[in-house]
């Protein structure tokens, strides 16, 4: 077993004064009790000293302070201040270990202990059940259901860091799956005119390579904000989105009879249309798209429609799965699925709070 530490090394002398103060003045009052001699005190010396660690090695601090502390009691030295030494071994195997380890420990502890008093009470019938109740129950239960409190509020809020965390990176994944996809996939089309037209249409292919570089450096812009956890003014800007689907080769035509809306819902509305564009880029194939967002009485609606031929395989993507859990966590609907006469669409609906219902 390891030296304990500094700190602990002080409690435990802390420790091994007081309950030697104790067992004296015990002694004083106990005139049946044995007379504390050098055993006597080398037993308090032990039980109370073991607490140096009692944070390095719980469960063995208590085995060693149950062993000296059924020691003392067989040999009929006063009653008390040892068992105190027991009790805050106890409590830090509540706190530091697992419930159903620590009730165990604590039971087995608890037995030794009342084996340890039991012939010293059998004489004296009518204290008996009081005696080992109270003796059980304050000096052993209560120190054990503290600790088990705190063990249970510890665990309980490491889970709650945990959920945070976990919550935390996907959501940067998230912010970072839909800045970087939509990025990439305008990219991979405007390379791909680039390449059709490079022999014959040398100024089209420097317009895809010029929208490349805007493109790339805005990803990065956007990306590097995301990373910051800040949020960049762009993603509110509908236009600018469109803007560069134009400019990739993709036909969109934008319906925006909204208005303002607030932040927040203007957020998720960007999110719905940058994800439905980007996967048409990706899936759709050669075909152009309609972006509606349109205001009706306490809602927003958002409807981005295509007329491709592989969009339905963007059905259980991670993006469009993003795109649902943020719609309705903001207790809204949303549904994404192919049209009968081909193409795909995705609509959603936004609550707006304080709008005329």
């Amino acid at each position: 077993m390891r030296l304990p530490a500094g700190r602990d090394a002080v409690t435990a002398l802390g420790a091994v004064a007081v309950a030697v103060l104790l067992s004296v003045q015990a002694g004083t009052s106990q005139g049946d009790a044995r007379t504390l001699d050098v055993w006597g005190y080398a037993l308090v010396v032990v039980a109370a000293g073991v607490l140096a660690w009692r944070r390095a090695a719980p469960v063995a601090a208590l085995a060693v302070s149950v062993a000296a502390n059924a020691a003392y009691l067989l040999a009929g030295y006063p009653y008390g201040p040892s068992l105190l030494c027991v009790g805050w071994a106890m409590f830090e195997v509540a706190w530091r270990r697992p419930i159903r380890r620590s009730a165990l420990l604590a039971a087995v502890a608890a037995v030794t202990s009342v084996a340890a008093v039991l012939p010293r009470l059998i004489g004296e019938l009518d204290i008996l059940a009081l005696g080992l109740v109270l003796w059980g129950a304050c000096w052993l239960a209560l120190p054990w259901s503290l600790g088990a409190l705190l063990h249970v509020r510890s665990a309980a809020r490491a889970e709650l860091l945990a959920r945070v965390a976990l919550e935390e990176r996907v959501r940067i994944s998230r912010e970072v799956h839909d800045v970087a996809g939509h990025g990439f996939a305008v990219i991979a089309m405007q390379a791909g005119v680039a390449l059709v037209v490079l022999d014959e249409q040398p100024e089209q292919a420097r317009a895809s390579l010029e929208g490349i570089r805007a493109t790339a450096t805005a990803a990065l812009g956007d990306l590097r904000q995301v990373l910051d956890d800040r949020r960049p003014a762009v993603v509110l800007d509908l236009a600018a989105l469109v803007a560069r689907a134009r400019a990739a080769g993709l036909p969109v035509e934008l319906t925006s009879t909204a208005g303002d809306l607030p932040a927040a819902v203007q957020d998720i509305v960007y999110q719905v249309v940058r994800e439905s564009l980007t996967n048409v880029i990706r899936h759709a194939g050669p075909t152009s798209a309609a972006v509606v967002v349109a205001r009706e009485p306490g809602a927003v609606l958002v409807t981005v429609t295509d007329r491709g031929t592989g969009s339905a395989d963007v059905v259980a993507g991670r993006g469009l799965a993003g795109l649902r859990s943020r719609v309705e966590a903001a207790a809204g609907s949303f549904t994404a699925a192919g049209l009968e006469a081909g193409g795909f669409e995705v609509h959603a609906k936004l609550p707006l709070d304080g709008d005329p219902a």
